[in-house]
């Protein structure tokens, strides 16, 4: 996916586009590789079903070459090293350490929980929900239109930002051959594939405009404040 420049002409009417209460996003970082990350993919499923929330997996590729006592290793074939980083910088912000485990949730760029416990990250959800009612009076403006292009409006932030479009698969069914998960089958939602920088320190409204994703695959705009901040607004690109 590449990141197009400032988009003209008025977004199409599209129910995307509705303005709505401001979804929570969770960043569920994970592995294939990993004997603890099954478990988190099932939660991550049952989460994306929440009106209220805007779910992601994203794969790491650190578990890769450690091999099974019977099995041999598993290279997970969604892992990207543009996943752990985006990961370890979470956790230097979030944590402060250059640590980082599987699987973590990221909730709103600001919170963080075992990606495998459910009420953890129920609480999570609603102290992020409560933040943002908090930090500002109305969340920032997030429109998103989907047609040959995907159309971005973002208004409202009151602070520089980055927005980002992530990339992924709806659904994905892995069959893992090796490793500690030999035998387990990974059936997943909203695998990321790739992620594209729209905007960096951006101030003020902006109007963008990127190539919509190939067949099969959809997309998410995340706007966080500077540097991998708080996520201050977040939409799908399809309507949910």
């Amino acid at each position: 996916m590449i990141a197009g420049t400032a988009a003209a002409g008025p977004l199409q009417a599209a129910a995307a586009t509705k303005p709505a209460v401001r979804p929570v996003v969770i960043e569920m970082f994970l592995s294939q590789a990993c004997k603890s990350s099954p478990p988190a993919a099932v939660t991550l499923r049952d989460l994306a079903g929440r009106r209220d929330v805007v779910a992601l997996a994203y794969h790491v590729p650190y578990w890769d070459e450690l091999p099974s006592h019977k099995s041999g290793a598993w290279a997970d074939p969604f892992a990207r090293e543009a996943f752990a980083e985006r990961q370890k910088r979470y956790n230097k912000r979030i944590r402060r350490t250059d640590m980082v485990y599987t699987p973590q949730a990221v909730i709103d760029g600001v919170f963080d929980a075992t990606g495998s416990k459910r009420d953890m990250l129920d609480a999570r959800i609603t102290e992020a929900q409560v933040l943002d009612e908090h930090a500002r009076p109305a969340p920032p403006l997030l429109k998103v239109a989907r047609g040959d292009k995907i159309r971005v409006q973002i208004d409202g932030v009151g602070a520089p930002y980055d927005a980002f479009a992530v990339t992924f698969r709806p659904q994905a069914l892995t069959e893992v051959e090796s490793g500690d998960n030999a035998g387990a089958v990974f059936d997943e939602i909203n695998v990321v594939t790739a992620v594209a920088t729209l905007t960096q320190g951006a101030e003020g409204a902006q109007s963008l405009a990127f190539e919509a994703p190939p067949a099969g695959e959809d997309c998410a705009v995340l706007v966080q404040e500077r540097g991998q901040g708080r996520i201050v607004a977040a939409r799908y690109c399809s309507p949910r």
